[in-house]
């Protein structure tokens, strides 16, 4: 462990069971976010990634169930808390911020009182005209215009753009220390992503926190992120700093979906695709799990490989790197 981790993550599994088999959604994986960077989590739809976030704070729903792991958070291990004090943690020092804002927020609420809950819920000693006082100056800091009269206002009349605005005020309510955003900007149009995007960069920097971002979009990744992992079938294939990971690339999938992007500084008639499809989680090949659509398939790969270090801070699963 890093002297300055913030959440370490060991072998942490969550399987569904369900009546056709058992689906290994997050299967022995292990990380860990650092102090004050931005982790960023990239990855096909259904590799994991959104599942693995919310188990960090026990909050799969059957038929998922945390099988086994730790997940130590401030050298507290989550996972054996008692509920009613990981009560304390979560959207006080852990805090979330959804892809979908209207899904989030409830319709019979005011926008103000999303954000004036939260912070009572933690501090139920306030004034309820304190509460709201905040919860106006936290819309300031997030950008959104006339705080006081966008306080009043509910979820249908506001625009996509400020109700992510209004989640992301919710999630630094607290002044948390971990910000899970999970896809933050898939619902909103290209220049609103772009100022989200910046607002959760310079938030971070505002509170000293960390920040994990959850995105299959490799320009978000490049933009903001300082380290990122790449998941595969509930697997972690290659971790590495932002700028390693696209300068050289080193598993076979992360190289797949770098190519899949087009970049303006090459030249390139066609893009490449990745051959074949996702595997069904229930029936998982052998080995490796992208052995079957792997171009540097080997023989070892019926075997599965580990998680081992290429250099300093790259991390590869993959045997073309054990041999």
């Amino acid at each position: 462990m890093y002297l300055n981790t913030l959440l370490e993550v060991r072998d942490l599994r969550v399987y569904f069971y369900t009546y056709a088999g058992v689906v290994r959604a997050v299967d022995g994986v292990s990380f860990s976010v650092r102090k004050g960077e931005i982790l960023c989590i990239v990855g096909e739809t259904g590799c994991g990634k959104s599942v693995m976030s919310r188990a960090l704070t026990r909050m799969v729903k059957p038929p998922g169930r945390i099988v086994s792991g730790e997940v130590l958070f401030d050298g507290i291990d989550l996972l054996k808390l008692p509920e009613k004090e990981l009560k304390k943690i979560r959207g006080r020092e852990i805090s979330y911020v959804y892809q979908d804002p209207g899904s989030v927020l409830d319709p019979l609420y005011t926008a103000g009182f999303h954000v004036a809950e939260t912070v009572l819920t933690h501090n139920s000693s306030m004034k309820f005209n304190e509460v709201w006082g905040k919860a106006i100056r936290i819309f300031r800091e997030v950008l959104i215009p006339d705080p006081e009269a966008k306080a009043k206002s509910y979820p249908h009349e506001l625009s996509g753009g400020m109700k992510q605005r209004v989640v992301i005020a919710t999630a630094i309510a607290n002044t948390p220390k971990l910000i899970i955003a999970d896809e933050p900007t898939t619902a909103l149009d290209v220049t609103v992503q772009a100022q989200v995007m910046e607002l959760i960069r310079s938030l971070k920097n505002k509170y000293n926190s960390s920040v994990m971002l959850i995105t299959h979009n490799l320009g978000v990744v490049a933009e903001v992120c300082d380290r990122v992992i790449v998941m595969y079938a509930g697997k972690i294939v290659e971790v590495a700093l932002v700028e390693e990971l696209f300068t050289n690339p080193l598993h076979p999938y992360t190289q797949g979906l770098l190519e899949a992007v087009p970049n303006p500084l090459r030249k390139v008639e066609r893009l490449r695709s990745i051959h074949g499809s996702v595997p069904n989680m229930i029936d998982l090949p052998e080995g490796c799990r992208f052995n079957p659509r792997c171009p540097h398939k080997l023989q070892l790969c019926n075997k599965e490989p580990e998680l081992v270090e290429y250099s300093k801070d790259h991390l590869v699963s993959c045997w073309l790197y054990k041999r």
